[in-house]
């Protein structure tokens, strides 16, 4: 008993020591002014639990955030984030995060995106497609194509032409904005329908049958839209009073996107829409002053006089004399200094750096963006992305498919290469779709057999002259040569200098 009567006293000492602790717990938090209350807890005791990093925000804010649309409008209107992609990206995903999708919103961002890549901008291929690939370039697109349903009309020329200035195709996008334009083809302004019709050919959307794959099923085929908008356009060229509406960069802009079409012979009651697009540009320049700053206009006026030359249309004649001699000739002297050197893709893309490296590990010769043109030609109007012997063009096509394993060119590289077959060069294009795919060997192996299918000719004197010269010597290892321990000594100081 008393053993137990003593294991019970150091029970309750023990007890009473630990009642005596947590009094002077409680009299400590007395001291820091909280109050424990079983039935009520106070702001101050969730505080003191909360985070440092948390105390700089109101976690318990009730109310829910407004409408952010008003405000990432207004960002996106500011010159910081107007003039920077990154910012514009950054505004598009602070506003997906905060659970909103507003189709105005996302117009405006991928809108932004286009003009500030357009042909007019700093910013080169590789830049462009280093955009298209990131993943929050992508998150937009996939957004807008979420809310296809929702997209006003006149929404379809503004990203459009986006597109075609960024050189991607959004293929799940494309058939919404394909139909909305031909629903209201004859609502367009004349303005639009050039935008329209260039944007389309430069996506390569023109030639041949044009069909996406969607989901679950193809969409239908849209290979007659651009020659709708011609004819539109050519309808309006027609009419005196509607055909002076436009200006000279519209028609300018239209007569090359029906060249990169290859629509020469669309007629409108009974006129060739192509002569009728360039009397009416030109009918707008009435001095030398107006054409040196038409701008676009005058490298489009050219091109459409170079390709028709070139290509031998049954309106060849026709589109010469719609454009008069003094024209002509002041185009021609402008050309190289004044017109080509701004119209120019600026660098090269992904896709035709890795066929260079491609190039150099198989030793094969070729001139990177050379200029090609007929032997008689005074001066070169194209540029092949490499040039090889005997007279073969290699170009890239980076541009998206349309489907899995059917790529497109692009119109602008569709133009190209039929111009080069026109002055006597082959022409091979490899596509990104299936290029990206391969490995490192595989590409050499497709860049051996391109070689021997062509009749690749190696100019040895060339490579002697672009060898490199080792700069240090062939040794075996173990036996490399040891840097010099001894270095020479300082010279004494001058005289003079010592009794300066």
């Amino acid at each position: 008993m008393a053993t137990g009567a003593m294991g019970a006293g150091l029970g309750r000492a023990r007890g009473f020591r630990g009642f005596r602790g947590l009094r002077g717990a409680f009299r400590l938090d007395a001291a820091r002014g909280i109050t424990y209350t079983p039935s009520m807890v106070s702001m101050e005791a969730l505080r003191a639990r909360q985070p440092r990093e948390l105390l700089q925000t109101d976690v318990f804010r009730t109310v829910p955030p407004e409408d952010m649309t008003p405000m990432d409008l207004a960002e996106l209107a500011t010159a910081q984030v107007a003039t920077n992609p990154a910012k514009v990206l950054e505004v598009y995903k602070r506003h997906a995060r905060s659970g909103g999708c507003d189709p105005a919103v996302l117009i405006r961002a991928f809108a932004q995106l286009g003009f500030l890549f357009d042909p007019n901008s700093f910013f080169s291929n590789s830049d462009r497609q280093i955009l298209t690939r990131h993943r929050t370039f992508r998150s937009l697109a996939h957004d807008l194509w979420k809310v296809r349903g929702e997209l006003p009309p006149a929404a379809a020329p503004l990203l459009l032409y986006s597109m075609a200035s960024l050189d991607y195709r959004c293929v799940p996008l494309l058939p919404t904005l394909l139909e909305s334009v031909e629903t209201n083809l004859r609502s367009w302004r004349l303005e639009a329908l050039s935008l329209l019709l260039h944007s389309l050919a430069s996506l390569g959307l023109a030639e041949g049958p044009v069909i996406f794959d969607t989901q679950d099923q193809r969409s239908s085929d849209y290979g007659s839209l651009c020659q709708a908008l011609a004819l539109e356009l050519g309808r309006r060229a027609a009419d005196q009073q509607l055909g002076r509406d436009g200006a000279c960069q519209d028609w300018a802009r239209a007569a090359f996107a029906v060249v990169m079409s290859g629509d020469y012979d669309l007629e409108e009651e009974g006129q060739k829409v192509l002569p009728l697009f360039i009397d009416r540009a030109c009918e707008q320049l009435e001095n030398k002053l107006e054409v040196e700053n038409s701008g676009w206009a005058q490298f489009f006026l050219y091109q459409v006089l170079y390709c028709v030359d070139v290509e031998k249309p049954a309106c060849e004649e026709a589109v010469k004399r719609a454009m008069p001699m003094w024209i002509q000739e002041l185009l021609h002297h402008r050309w190289l200094d004044n017109i080509v050197l701004s119209a120019q893709p600026q660098g090269a893309d992904e896709m035709q750096r890795d066929l260079d490296r491609c190039l150099q590990r198989t030793n094969t010769q070729a001139l990177l963006n050379c200029s090609f043109g007929r032997d008689w030609d005074e001066q070169h109007c194209w540029f092949a992305g490499f040039l090889m012997e005997p007279k073969v063009a290699l170009e890239c096509d980076s541009m998206l498919p349309l489907g899995v394993g059917r790529p497109k060119p692009s119109g602008w590289l569709a133009l190209k290469s039929r111009i080069a077959r026109k002055v006597g060069l082959r022409v091979v294009t490899l596509h990104d779709c299936f290029w990206r795919h391969l490995t490192e060997d595989q590409k050499d192996e497709q860049m051996l057999r391109i070689r021997l299918q062509v009749g690749y000719r190696h100019n040895k004197d060339l490579e002697q002259q672009r060898k490199k010269i080792r700069q240090t010597p062939h040794t075996y290892k173990g036996l490399e040569s040891k840097r010099k321990e001894w270095a020479p000594q300082p010279g004494p100081a001058s005289d003079e200098r010592a009794f300066t």
